[in-house]
């Protein structure tokens, strides 16, 4: 039987040693190899183990389990959610979990959470996907989806759009994506050398910019023939920003 790697993160020591127990004695496929009691370290945890799962407590001081998988780009582990609050369901949902577990927990939720887990490894094993892809050289951002979610290279992304609290984006070979992030987060994600906030509603990667117009007070084409607009409050920030950059339409 294949072992998969297990973190545990939550502020509560009782609810952590409470999970390693059940998941020893009951659930032979997974091997705890750490433990971690904030955020922050968790993280840690997680780069240095490279758990298959992550058992993650929402609510936890300083960085909860939500703000702590958000500066985590190239996720490539399972995560299941515990928390003693059921309405974090949705948001739990849209952050791409595998499953959203009740405290106290209960033997046969956790079990199936766990086939989950395993389910999700297998269907990569049979589809001929590395379950550990190494991703470490790559610029990728977590697109959490209805569906779950996407690791997309942000080299990839031509363009973001506002959608309520939603944001469109629109990929390199005219593929587009719907992601429950307000594009406020995104532009706090994306790095700021290549990404630049053009109008309240839409976010350029300046390397996909191949033409400026004065049409409307200003509007930018993209390589793939967008036409956006500049807002007339960030034309000449605009202008200022695009000298420092060498861009080279794709």
């Amino acid at each position: 039987m294949q072992k998969y790697r297990a973190v545990i993160i939550d502020d509560e020591e009782d609810s952590r040693s409470n999970t390693k127990n059940m998941l020893q004695n009951y659930c032979p496929e997974i091997e705890v190899v750490g433990e971690a009691a904030s955020g922050p370290e968790g993280k840690l945890k997680i780069q240095e183990l490279k758990p298959h799962v992550v058992f993650l407590d929402i609510n936890m001081p300083g960085m909860n389990g939500f703000q702590m998988l958000e500066g985590i780009y190239n996720r490539d582990f399972c995560v299941i959610f515990l928390t003693a609050y059921s309405e974090h369901g949705i948001t739990a949902v849209k952050a791409g979990a595998t499953d959203y577990l009740l405290k106290p927990l209960m033997l046969s939720e956790l079990q199936g959470a766990i086939g989950k887990v395993v389910q999700h490894y297998e269907a990569n094993k049979s589809a001929g996907v590395a379950s550990k892809p190494d991703v470490a050289d790559k610029n990728l951002v977590l697109i959490n989806h209805s569906k779950g979610f996407t690791l997309v290279d942000f080299k990839d992304i031509v363009w973001l759009e506002a959608n309520d609290n939603y944001t469109n984006l629109y990929l390199n070979g005219q593929k587009k994506i719907i992601a429950s992030k307000t594009l406020k987060e995104f532009e706090i994600i994306l790095p700021s050398v290549e990404f630049f906030r053009i109008h309240r509603s839409a976010l350029i990667n300046v390397n996909y910019v191949k033409e400026y117009s004065n049409n409307e007070g200003g509007e930018v084409i993209l390589s793939d023939g967008t036409h956006v607009q500049v807002s007339k409050a960030r034309i000449q920030e605009f202008a200022e920003f695009i000298k420092t950059k060498s861009v080279s339409p794709k």
